[in-house]
Formats: structure tokens, C-alpha cells, sequence
């Protein structure tokens, strides 16, 4: 059968059905835009926990004694170990300056500067659990030029206990949410080749063959899911855009999203499509 057939056919069951074929768009569209805008918030807020995670740092307050030598000796050393990014040495001048930033001058209230030199020792980003970084901690601490060692403990354990269960839920709820949408877009199709039931049976009394048949249908389908996608993409982006405008100015559509959409809505008209007529098929 010529491709140019099947176009034509497909493109007349429009004209013969445009209530069910709107119906079926409206759905694919509706469907794939909430899909899209999940994804979107979870990967945003995705983005938004790696930035935190960034900010993580140890504090290694170290010896005030120290030469210059033996803390070069000690940078590097902590730069070695598994796990550290890059490490930067801070001294008492530059730590009473950050502080004044932020607080207002402290030596009107003491006659010297309290800030010992310290190191802050960035991790890398696949060591964000707390036994990996306690395993540093420990390695640091257990070194004679090291004083003490700071981190944010508390809130290293609240993020991987959220992180986790968020990944959890947002997992669950985007399953479901694409098996409903599946489902919706699935019965709508099979809906609306079901109202032109008494066109196909015509056709089998009157001979036509399967592929005569079935090969229309699946490419209404295919535009179907086609046209859906193409709104839902244009639907994102106006939402996506005023969002930015009015609340989040770095939200930002990856690429690649709108062409998960739309290979999303082809592949779902093209099997909806595909498995709905099938049923009328058998003999």
C-alpha cells in the first residue's frame, strides 16, 4: 500500500470524525503537558539539591604555629585524599574579613583576631553520603596539624534522608501519573475508532484487507499523537515561560524535552492506534 494512500486516508478521518479526533488531541495534549511540567519540577528541584550538595564543605581549622612549608605540605596532602574536589587555605585576615561582612566589625568588642587558619575542603560530587564523608572527617582529624574539623553534620543527614524520599515519591507519583495518562490516551483512541465500528465492518464484508484497513487508522493515530505532542509542547513552554516571568527566572526547558514529547505522543497514537483497531480485526 503506497505511503501516499495512507496519508490521504488518515488525513480524511479527520474530516469524517473531528469531534472524536479533536477529542483524542485535546487528551494527548493535556496529557503529555502535565507529564512534561512533572518532569520538569522534579528535574528543578533536582538541580536545586546538587547546588546545595555543592556547598558543602569541612572546615579544617589547623596549628597557628604552622610555616608555610608544612601548610603547603598539608594542602597537599588533603588534596590527595579520595573524595576532596579542591581545597582552599584561608588565613586569620581573610576569615575576619568574610566574618565583618556578615556580622560588623568584632574587634571594637575584642583586642585581637580570634580566626585561627583553616582550610576549606570541598568535596567532590559523588561523595555526599555521611559514611563517606565521616571517612574523611576521620582521615583529617587524625592528623597532628589539624585542630578541629567543622561541617554542617545535621544538614548533611537531613538532605540524604530527604533526598532519598523525595526520589521515592516523586518516582511513585511520576509512574503513575504517566500509566494514567497512558491509559487516558489509549481509551480515548480506542473510543473513537469504536464510533466508526460500522465503517470497519463494511469494509470486511466487503473484502478489504487487513493492512487496507488498519493502515488509515494507525496513521490518524500517529498525526493524533503528532498534532497533541506539538500543543503540549507549545503549552509547556508558555507555561514554563510565565513562571520565569512572574516567580522563577532561572527555569529553563531542556531541548531534549521537547523531543521526548514528542516521540512520547507519536509512539502512544501509533500504538493506541495500532492495539485498538486490532480488536475489530479479529476473525
Amino acid at each position: 500500500m503506497k505511503l501516499f494512500f495512507l496519508l490521504k486516508e488518515g488525513l480524511a478521518g479527520f474530516q469524517r470524525a473531528r469531534l472524536s479526533a479533536t477529542i483524542t488531541i485535546v487528551t494527548v495534549t493535556l496529557s503529555l503537558t502535565l507529564i512534561g511540567m512533572f518532569g520538569l519540577i522534579v528535574q528543578n528541584l533536582s538541580h536545586s539539591f546538587q547546588q546545595l550538595y555543592n556547598k558543602i564543605q569541612l572546615e579544617v581549622f589547623i596549628d597557628p604555629s604552622l610555616s608555610s612549608s608544612q601548610v603547603d605540605s598539608l594542602a597537599r596532602y588533603l588534596n590527595s585524599l579520595d573524595g576532596v574536589g579542591y581545597v582552599n587555605y584561608i588565613t586569620p585576615q581573610h576569615a575576619l574579613k568574610e566574618f565583618e561582612s556578615d556580622f560588623g566589625d568584632i574587634l571594637s568588642v575584642l583586642d585581637a583576631n580570634p580566626f585561627p587558619p583553616s582550610f576549606r575542603v570541598v568535596l567532590k560530587g559523588g561523595y555526599r553520603k555521611m559514611n563517606e564523608i565521616e571517612s574523611i572527617v576521620r582521615k583529617i582529624e587524625a592528623l597532628e596539624e589539624v585542630d578541629e574539623v567543622n561541617y554542617q553534620r545535621n544538614i548533611i543527614r537531613l538532605m540524604n534522608k530527604y533526598f532519598l524520599l523525595g526520589v521515592i515519591i516523586t518516582s511513585a507519583v511520576g509512574a503513575t501519573i504517566f500509566f494514567i495518562s497512558t491509559m487516558l490516551i489509549f481509551n480515548t483512541i480506542r473510543l473513537t475508532i469504536h464510533s466508526r465500528r460500522n465503517l470497519i465492518s463494511i469494509m470486511r464484508l466487503v473484502g478489504a484487507t487487513r493492512l487496507f484497513i488498519k493502515g488509515p487508522f494507525v496513521v490518524e493515530g500517529i498525526l493524533q499523537g503528532l498534532l497533541g505532542s506539538l500543543f503540549a509542547c507549545g503549552l509547556l513552554w508558555l507555561g514554563v515561560d510565565i513562571i520565569r516571568t512572574a516567580l522563577f527566572p532561572t527555569l529553563h526547558i531542556p531541548l531534549y524535552y521537547y523531543g521526548f514529547l514528542i516521540l512520547t505522543g507519536t509512539m502512544l497514537g501509533l500504538i493506541g492506534s495500532y492495539i485498538s483497531i486490532g480488536k475489530y480485526l479479529k476473525y
